[in-house]
């Protein structure tokens, strides 16, 4: 996870990536209050956390390079929906079956941590995963909600052709579809769209799908989006 190109750095309001740990310990000498941002996180970090992270990493995640399958069983949790526990062989095919990942995080027994399917590198090499085939890019913006319980406001933290990661969400329900207005420095429009929420984590980050996303404002996403494109 540390060595692939999935970092992304905001300094001054601008993101700027994909780039390596090595890349991102570069340009941090000169960016001015730094965060960093990587796939599978559901916050930007100050640089000590983030190398924090790295360390985290490395102590419990399988290594991307280990020759043999993962020992033990592993759970997938869909939606906030469980999967009974089944062996790693079984876990890649299962994962093999579906084509969004973005409401899926999976568990080792030997952990106990909860994580998206991008966050554990061994992971994303087996099952062959490319950012161009699911494009979820870093941003930084305001959600502006109007919905059944009311108004309330929590801030983006990403943002795909398909819906937006949330942060700050708090008491929202599976299913719940409510209007939005995005709000950022890196979009040149206001996004305005029905959202859905398809998860909720217990550390106030939700995962919400664009339900109906006008042309105009999908446009605009994707370009957005294409600034990071690797190939």
């Amino acid at each position: 996870m540390a060595n692939s190109k999935i970092w992304f750095i905001l300094s001054e309001g601008q993101v700027n990536g994909p780039f390596d740990h090595e890349e991102i310990e570069t340009r941090l000498a000169s960016a001015k209050e730094p965060q960093i941002w990587g796939r599978g996180q559901s916050e930007w970090m100050n640089p000590i956390r983030w190398r924090q992270s790295l360390k985290e990493s490395f102590q419990t995640l399988p290594s991307a390079s280990a020759p043999s399958e993962p020992q033990g069983f592993w759970k997938v949790r869909i939606e906030g929906k469980e999967k009974s526990p089944m062996k790693y062989s079984e876990l890649i095919a299962y994962l093999k079956t579906l084509n969004d990942f973005s409401a899926v995080d999976i568990c080792a027994d030997s952990t106990g941590l909860w994580r998206e399917v991008y966050a554990v590198p061994r992971v994303v090499e087996d099952l062959g995963i490319s950012r161009r085939s699911h494009p979820r890019v870093p941003i930084v913006g305001t959600l502006n909600c109007e919905g059944p319980k009311g108004s309330f406001s929590c801030r983006v933290i990403s943002i795909s052709e398909g819906g937006l990661g949330i942060n700050d969400a708090r008491d929202l329900q599976i299913g719940e579809r409510f209007e939005g207005s995005l709000t950022s420095p890196n979009l040149y429009v206001t996004v305005n769209a029905t959202c859905e929420v398809v998860y909720v984590g217990n550390d106030g980050y939700a995962g919400l799908r664009f339900v109906g996303l006008p042309d105009e404002f999908k446009s605009s996403i994707i370009e957005y989006v294409n600034k990071f494109a690797t190939v």
